[in-house]
């Protein structure tokens, strides 16, 4: 018998927000707030606009001053490490999965995706959640 897939809102997490324009400081404070959360929303009231993931933020915070002493770093990294705010470091994307989505659809959203999660959004397209592949993978059958 094919069991009843859970939906999304059943498993995902509570959103953290960051404002598109917060400072490196303000981010900082935000994170240090949400010591479990490893992916921060940026939106603009509550329409998504990108994402954030700490390994992104951990080059961020680095004292840019410091750099020399790094050795080399990979374009990416090197705009992750010199980024200012919210805007300049997160991710855009337009994958996303509705809190009614069983969990085998919005595992396939994430698999044809090139992210590891994605924000959930209810009907009126604002975010009330995030969902990453391990979330997924825990509660595939």
């Amino acid at each position: 018998v094919f069991m009843a897939q859970k939906k999304i809102k059943d498993i995902m997490e509570k959103p953290v927000f960051i404002p598109i324009n917060a400072t490196k400081k303000q981010i900082l404070s935000i994170v240090r707030k949400n010591p479990r959360t490893r992916v921060f929303i940026v939106a603009k009231g509550k329409k998504f606009l990108g994402d954030i993931h700490e390994d992104d933020l951990f080059y961020m915070v680095i004292p840019n001053e410091l750099y020399e002493s790094i050795g080399e770093l990979s374009f990416d990294l090197e705009k992750k490490f010199f980024a200012k705010n919210a805007k300049e470091i997160m991710r855009k994307h337009d994958v996303s999965c509705n809190e009614e989505d069983d969990i085998i659809t919005a595992s396939l959203k994430l698999a044809a995706a090139e992210v590891n999660e994605m924000p959930v959004l209810n009907n009126k397209g604002e975010v009330v959640g995030v969902v990453t592949q391990g979330m997924l993978l825990r509660h595939l059958q």
